[in-house]
This record gives structure tokens, C-alpha cells and sequence, in this order.
């Protein structure tokens, strides 16, 4: 994979719905992966930020909690990623194993990739927001969205790093 500019980074509403978006998180003994489905791109703080919504419930929380650096790893859509990352929980199956793919340590950076990924988003955690606490303009989102499931945190961080699959990788 070659280093690129952030800026030449995809449109990011595109990406997040024509790819299949992976988190990966470690806590520095266990690595864990999950398919995010909410997430987006902007410029925060004078930084170049990534804002991922994690579900208190998962298993990958407890590692995002942990970790000061996470990856976006983009790859395509495709029903058995999504099966396995997307639905299943990484306490009962490896889901790199399961799945096929491949993690990739960065120990510059003290995170793993998807080795496959067309595309990688090194991120560095710059706080977290816990969605339950939040004030609500429109209280048809929570009601709506959380009467059945645990409340999101938001993290924001930043884009340390973005990785691009070469041609002929």
C-alpha cells in the first residue's frame, strides 16, 4: 500500500455506502473487527478528522474504549463480509479466521489493518462522546432509533495516516 493525501481521499458519503467499512481495535493483547455502518469525514480543530459510531453493547467497544489508535479498512461490498463483520460477535469467532482476510500490525502506530483493504484510514482517538448523554434537539431520534438498542459513542479522530492499494498489490 502507498501513502496518499487525505485530500485526495474518496467522497466520503460514497465511501461509506459502495464499501464495506471495517474498525479494527486492539487493546495491545487481542485485535477485534467490526463492520461500522455510520460514519463521515470532516475538518475539526484544524484537523482532518473521521467520526465513527460505536454500539455500547458490541464486543468491539470494549477495545475501542481501549485503544488510542483505530483503522478504517474499506473494502468491497460483499454479503459474507458482511455476515461475518457486520452480525457476528468477535467473542465467538475470529472473524479474520472465519472470514479470510488478513490483519496488518503497524507498529509505528500501534494499530492493525485489513491487509486486503482497497483503502485505509489511520486514526488517532481524540475524544469520545457518549450519544445517551447528549441533548437532543429532536427527541424522534433517540425515541426512534434507541427504544430497542443501547445508545452510540461518537469518536472523533483524526486521519493520521491514509493508505491506498496499489495496482498491481
Amino acid at each position: 500500500m502507498i501513502k496518499q493525501d487525505i485530500k485526495s481521499f474518496s467522497d466520503g458519503f460514497k465511501i461509506y455506502n459502495d464499501l464495506c467499512p471495517i474498525l479494527v481495535c486492539n487493546d495491545h493483547n487481542n485485535v477485534n473487527a467490526m463492520m461500522i455502518n455510520w460514519g463521515g469525514l470532516g475538518t475539526l480543530w484544524h484537523k482532518n478528522v473521521c467520526f465513527i459510531f460505536v454500539r455500547k453493547d458490541r464486543y468491539t467497544f470494549n477495545f475501542s474504549e481501549k485503544s488510542k489508535m483505530f483503522t478504517l479498512s474499506f473494502l468491497d461490498l460483499d454479503s459474507k463480509l458482511i455476515e461475518i463483520f457486520g452480525k457476528k460477535s468477535g467473542k465467538d469467532i475470529d472473524k479474520f479466521k472465519t472470514s479470510g482476510l488478513h490483519k496488518c500490525y503497524d507498529v509505528d502506530n500501534d494499530c492493525y489493518f485489513v491487509a486486503e483493504a482497497k483503502q485505509v484510514l489511520k486514526l488517532k482517538k481524540l475524544c469520545s462522546i457518549d450519544l445517551e448523554n447528549a441533548d437532543y434537539n429532536d427527541l424522534s431520534i433517540p425515541n426512534g432509533i434507541y427504544k430497542d438498542i443501547p445508545y452510540h459513542v461518537l469518536y472523533i479522530c483524526e486521519v493520521k495516516q491514509y493508505l491506498v492499494r496499489e495496482a498491481n498489490e
